[in-house]
């Protein structure tokens, strides 16, 4: 059976972090928000091919640029609890973690901390899926709206 000591300081420590997580999401997300409102109205009416795999690949590498964000604000505080031999080696258990591939490998008065980070990586990475969503949506009608003005036909829904 594992032994993990110190839980309630673990569970403090965890939310701790939880929330420090969904304020670096949150004000990267409203940035985001922010940057796509400005191009969004421009770019409406020009949506080309290259154009629409420029904005929505923009998006997938910021929003993994802030997951690694997210990861590392963890590893820094498994760095200071584990005996790791850099910060690489933290991030990449940090990363485990957060994308639940695996647990960080932390000290018993610490081990609850890499649950609490699956957690947070779960609920960090829906959050990117509906701001995923809400961008693929609008870049999607502004494409539609582009073929149809230069007498692209839409494709036909299959019978």
């Amino acid at each position: 059976m594992i032994e993990v000591e110190h839980e309630g300081r673990q569970l403090l420590v965890g939310v701790a972090l939880m929330l420090v997580t969904a304020v670096i999401q949150t004000f990267c997300v409203v940035a985001l928000q922010e940057f796509m409102e400005r191009i969004r109205d421009p770019d409406a009416g020009h949506m080309t091919r290259r154009r629409m795999l420029c904005v929505l690949g923009g998006v997938i590498v910021y929003l993994f640029g802030l997951h690694l964000l997210e990861m590392a604000a963890w590893a820094v505080f498994y760095i200071a609890v584990a005996d790791y031999r850099s910060f690489s080696v933290s991030l990449y258990e940090s990363a485990l973690a957060f994308t639940t591939m695996d647990v960080a490998k932390l000290p018993p008065s610490w081990m609850f901390l890499s649950a609490a980070e699956g957690v947070t990586g779960l609920l960090m990475f829906a959050w990117s899926t509906g701001v995923m969503f809400n961008q693929t949506s609008w870049v999607t009608e502004a494409r539609r709206q582009y073929l149809h003005r230069h007498g692209r036909p839409r494709p036909r829904a299959p019978i």
